[in-house]
């Protein structure tokens, strides 16, 4: 196949060159065209005509490489390399970066939705999740804290650290949603609009959601919930596993019509542009674009899963 490496030289321990996954394309019996996604001028390399596109890095290259081939029908394959992965985890793409590539040739495409929101006039899509509340202040908490030269286990330890630090004592605030016409309205400490099971410091919190029935699943802490959502931080932390600690409820759309606070995409604050007062006032709006993507699903290899089961950060 025709491959297009759109790679982040900088993720993880970075012990992944050029060189050596190149190298490794080509043994695989696949023709590689390399780009650092360092590269200011990296998307230009997308009018390269491909098979398959690979986002070898963390979710924030997964999603950006995500974003230029929607629509297309250019299917996308991950190579972890970041601290979450949570995309990655959730698509399947646990093995080691040779296992991984070595399966590429008897994968097939599958459907990815996309979710899509609203307000006003403005549009914006996401891969993992929207939400509101905690996470949308943890995020940047959590990139103002990095620390460099640890390694992803020690700064996935410390992501979840702060995350519990955080949720002792966040205020829980008012936000008026409705489900499908069904109203939640009350005080969250969080809410998120998930399409993938996992969110945050790779929280899993919506086990059953998938990235392919059309449909998102909402998941909110309320003060009731609080001590639940502290003690399942508590135990990733520790290392054990942990029973999600929410009801989470499918749906195709979700109104906000009074929000109260920030809001972030895939673990970046939304809107882009900041407000006066930094948060998200008008009505909002959270939908899914059916199969608005392919990822390149590989059979024969590492792969446990038969079919994707999402699983983000939450993006809450």
């Amino acid at each position: 196949m025709r491959v297009l490496l759109i790679h982040n030289p900088k993720a993880g321990d970075g012990k992944h060159t050029r060189e050596q996954l190149i190298a490794s394309l080509t043994r695989c019996g696949h023709q590689p065209f390399y780009q650092s996604i360092k590269d200011s001028r990296w998307r230009k390399t997308f009018k390269t005509p491909v098979d398959l596109v690979i986002a070898a890095g963390g979710d924030g290259t997964v999603h950006k490489t995500a974003w230029q081939i929607v629509d297309t029908g250019i299917p996308l394959a991950i190579l972890p390399l970041g601290t979450a992965n949570n995309l990655a985890r959730n698509l399947g793409f646990t093995g080691s970066v040779e296992e991984i590539l070595q399966s590429l040739h008897c994968g097939k495409s599958q459907p990815f939705d996309v979710g899509v929101v609203r307000e006003g006039s403005h549009r914006d899509c996401f891969l993992e999740a929207a939400g509101g509340g905690l996470f949308a202040d943890y995020f940047p908490a959590a990139k103002a804290n990095e620390i460099k030269g640890l390694s992803p286990e020690q700064e996935l330890a410390a992501h979840l650290s702060l995350l519990r630090e955080l949720s002792l004592d966040y205020p829980a605030r008012k936000w008026e949603i409705s489900l499908d016409e069904k109203d939640i309205s009350g005080h969250y400490i969080l809410w998120g609009a998930m399409n993938i099971c996992s969110a945050g410091p790779a929280l899993q919190l919506a086990p059953a959601a998938r990235t392919n029935d059309g449909r998102l699943d909402f998941v909110g802490v309320r003060e009731r919930n609080r001590k639940r959502f502290v003690n399942n931080v508590a135990a990733h932390i520790a290392g054990r596993k942990n029973s999600a600690p929410l009801t989470p409820r499918k749906f195709r759309e979700l109104k906000i019509t009074s929000p109260s606070g920030a809001m972030h995409l895939d673990g970046e604050p939304w809107p882009r542009q900041k407000k006066k007062n930094g948060n998200v006032r008008g009505k909002v709006e959270i939908t899914v674009k059916r199969a608005a993507l392919l990822i390149w699903q590989p059979s024969g290899g590492p792969m446990q899963k038969n079919e994707m089961i999402s699983g983000s950060s939450v993006s809450a």
